[in-house]
């Protein structure tokens, strides 16, 4: 509510000052006038934008429409301020008219030369176009900033914001041909402001594009190179782990050939003591000769044959037993086994005597040698 009530109150300073000054023109000499619109100025100046400068602007289109017809420049329908940057945004000026609706030379310059064809053409062609009422606080505004003396006027502006700039003012009355003159006399000895402009600009946009690539590339680098670092780290990683699985690896080999050796070591250990052992327990062996012996002879895996005589009430365990003896046959399990006719001598047959056996006076055996666990038990039984 108090916004509204501040811009209702600036809107009728604007519009006091506007008829105040179209009056003074009429009556006032020209230094006064000048000096009224240096205070007009600085209170203009707190007051900004009139808050409603573009409907300002719509209402004087419409207006200009209605009494002038369509054959006109292309008013922008926005502030004076607002129409100066979006012209400073294309790298134009702005063609800035000010009407003064009751001054006797307005009527026939906008009809004989505002809306003539060569000067529609080229305000459409070269400039943004604006134009106010200098009844209305916007018009007024501007035309008390730029010192306008007399109507009608046209105004070229360059830049906007703090930067505007006044390029040409042509005030009271003049014929097309001349307005048209004084127009492209402006855009040749100012035309370098806008062209300076683009060129700062495009400098810009070219180093921001630049910019724009470097740090693209920069980013692309850094990306492969983390890339890079990933894939060798991921490749240290995988480095590492086969290290370790292949120590693992080897450790445990080395654990199974350790524990193998181990395992041989104690089965030679053991083979000793058993031959030491069985050999300890054999009986004399019976001379050559004697009456009712066995002679047997046994096949070793290696081929070697090894022969001993027995007594005929000796025991196949004993046969086991002298085999056991033997040095060079390291075998736990095996079974003694007779080619003909075949027969394994083990489990039961082990307490049979020789001479049951039918190994008296002679037998001819072979080791065979257990590679499962039920031979190795029928071995050992």
């Amino acid at each position: 509510m108090l916004t509204a009530g501040i811009n209702l109150m600036a809107s009728v300073v604007h519009m006091t000052f506007s008829i105040a000054a179209l009056v003074g023109d009429r009556v006032l000499p020209a230094a006064v006038m000048r000096g009224a619109r240096g205070i007009v100025r600085s209170v203009l100046a707190a007051t900004a934008e009139p808050p409603d400068a573009p409907a300002q602007a719509r209402e004087f289109v419409a207006d200009f429409k209605a009494q002038y017809g369509d054959a006109h420049p292309a008013w922008l329908e926005e502030s004076w301020r607002q129409a100066a940057s979006l012209a400073h945004q294309q790298f134009k000026f702005l063609f800035a008219f000010l009407h003064s609706p009751e001054h006797e030379d307005s009527e026939g310059f906008v009809r004989e030369v505002l809306c003539a064809p060569s000067i529609v053409s080229y305000v459409g062609e070269t400039f943004v176009a604006w134009g106010g009422d200098v009844r209305r606080p916007d018009a007024f505004g501007l035309s008390t900033r730029l010192n306008v003396s007399t109507y009608p006027c046209i105004a070229l502006l360059a830049f906007s914001g703090q930067r505007t700039k006044l390029v040409a003012l042509v005030q009271g009355r003049v014929r097309a041909p001349e307005l048209l003159a004084a127009l492209r006399r402006a855009v040749d000895e100012q035309g370098m402001l806008l062209m300076a402009e683009q060129l700062e600009q495009e400098e810009r946009e070219m180093s921001r594009r630049l910019l724009a690539e470097q740090n693209a590339e920069y980013e692309a680098s850094l990306a492969a190179d983390q890339e890079r670092e990933a894939r060798r780290q991921e490749e240290a990683r995988k480095a590492q782990e086969a290290a370790q699985q292949q120590a693992a690896e080897e450790a445990r080999q080395r654990a199974e050939e350790e524990a193998a050796e181990q395992r041989r070591l104690q089965a030679a250990a053991n083979i000793a003591a058993r031959r030491q052992q069985k050999a300890a327990l054999l009986p004399e062996e019976p001379a050559a000769g004697t009456a009712g012996i066995a002679t047997i002879r046994v096949r070793l895996p290696d081929g070697k044959n090894c022969q001993r005589r027995f007594g005929p009430d000796t025991t196949v365990q004993v046969l086991y037993d002298w085999v056991d003896s033997l040095e060079g046959f390291d075998s736990l399990s095996y079974s003694l086994v007779s080619a003909f006719p075949k027969r394994v001598f083990g489990g039961d047959s082990r307490g049979q005597s020789l001479e049951a056996a039918g190994l008296v006076p002679q037998g001819a055996l072979f080791v065979l040698v257990h590679d499962d666990d039920e031979g190795a038990a029928a071995g050992k039984a």
